[in-house]
């Protein structure tokens, strides 16, 4: 398995404050797991302490280091649904699946753009009423152009993965070109972006938001997450049957051996790193430039700093819970198969 640590980052890319780790960290992974025994994701002792071995706390513990509690719990719920779901949705014995996931992703594109009551049928399936209980609550109060960006980034996450199964369906490794975009919305941290404004509490002016360098920062971002998380879990890909790992994709496009494509997606990894630092300088003088005050630079340089924060507990989290090794579940469910719609 290729060995991934705090090295992969650049000097300078993130220095952690002190304490490192959000003080209601804690507090908030028990509501959490509260919340996901109500949905019914959770139905025994055994499935809880499983997924408390995952320390799923630390993600946001560590990237909201200083945000209160409720709006931690906000976010660890979506980072604990969206990790149990996507379990349920990389299963790539296909067939008939095909047909439950797309009544999933008709179900949650109804959520998503009209809320709970736009959903016809039950939500007695725990993907399916977690969607539902937990979008109000991150999209509430936000205003039009915010709500239009995290609905589009969260179905562009739904279908890439519809996208990606196919391929894995086929057993095929996707040409580099196609690989791009499809794994920066599978790794769904386009969406993590808006999760973190939200809760953190950062509002940032649209024409800078939707700027082309704000939006070539938040590809960097998701790009950073993706190469690493596929560099830690190409053995496990490999074992599983999937295609569409970033290393798998460079082999075959460049016609390299695996262990020659590690390097070169490390080596690229650090330069997105790079290219988000120097975008990050500009954000003052991008902001001016727009007409807009300092403390929209600000802002941004707050959700910069989160992203950031966010990369640097993703590294943390794969050594603390050695998530992707050979001997722990992943696909097949990890909590069953739940991916049946009414």
């Amino acid at each position: 398995m290729p060995m991934i640590d705090l090295s992969v980052l650049v000097d300078g890319f993130y220095d952690p404050p002190c304490p490192m780790v959000n003080p209601a960290a804690a507090q908030a992974e028990d509501e959490v797991i509260a919340w996901l025994w109500r949905l019914g994701f959770l139905t025994s002792e055994a499935q809880e302490r499983h997924l408390r071995s995952f320390k799923f706390g630390l993600y946001h513990g560590i990237s909201t280091p200083t945000v209160g509690l409720q709006q931690l719990v906000l976010g660890i719920q979506w980072f604990c649904w969206g990790s149990l779901s996507d379990d349920q949705y990389d299963n790539y014995d296909w067939g008939e699946r095909e047909e439950r996931m797309r009544r999933v992703l008709r179900d949650m594109r109804a959520i998503a753009t009209k809320g709970p009551e736009g959903l016809q049928g039950t939500q007695d399936n725990p993907v399916i009423a977690g969607f539902a209980d937990l979008w109000p609550r991150l999209t509430a109060g936000l205003p039009p152009r915010a709500r239009q960006r995290i609905t589009g980034h969260f179905l562009d996450y739904m279908q890439a993965i519809v996208l990606q199964n196919r391929y894995h369906a086929k057993g095929r490794v996707p040409d580099a070109a196609t690989f791009v975009t499809m794994r920066r919305n599978t790794i769904a941290m386009l969406f993590q972006v808006d999760v973190l404004e939200i809760v953190s509490r950062i509002r940032i002016p649209d024409a800078l938001r939707d700027s082309l360098l704000f939006r070539e920062l938040a590809l960097c971002f998701a790009d950073i997450l993706a190469w690493h998380n596929d560099v830690y879990g190409l053995e496990k890909d490999i074992a599983d049957g999937q295609t569409c790992n970033v290393v798998r994709v460079v082999a075959a496009s460049e016609g390299c051996t695996l262990a020659e494509a590690v390097a070169r997606v490390l080596d690229r990894a650090k330069q997105r790193q790079q290219i988000f630092l120097d975008i990050e300088e500009q954000l003052p003088g991008l902001a001016d430039s727009l007409g807009l005050p300092p403390e929209a630079a600000a802002e941004a340089a707050r959700l910069a700093t989160d992203l950031r924060a966010y990369a640097f507990a993703d590294l943390v989290w794969i050594r603390e819970t050695r998530r992707y090794d050979l001997g722990l579940p992943r696909i097949k469910g990890t909590f069953d198969d739940v991916l049946i719609t009414h």
